[in-house]
């Protein structure tokens, strides 16, 4: 399994959206109208598509383009949301 740490040497630019994420998350604690699912669909899942996964088609790192790199990435960004918020998500 490809860990965060590795993520991040690989592609830096995940470093700059952890830190997004992690003020989303500030938000969402203190919004009752906040919603995970337009947070995942609109703004984390198309910012994480270029960077890693299916869609990032450089060549530059073979491990950034696989389903384990998707599901590590996204493993841990939505682990820094609210509880059970992105269960769901892939």
């Amino acid at each position: 399994m490809i860990t965060w740490p590795e993520l991040t040497t690989a592609e830096p630019r995940l470093l700059d959206l952890e830190q997004d994420v992690r003020a989303e998350a500030a938000k969402a604690a203190t919004d009752p109208m906040w919603s995970f699912s337009i947070y995942w669909s609109r703004t984390l899942r198309p910012a994480i598509r270029p960077l890693v996964g299916w869609d990032r088609d450089t060549g530059a790192h073979p491990r950034l383009e696989s389903e384990e790199a998707w599901h590590s990435a996204i493993s841990h960004l939505i682990g820094l949301l609210p509880a059970g918020e992105g269960l769901w998500a892939s």
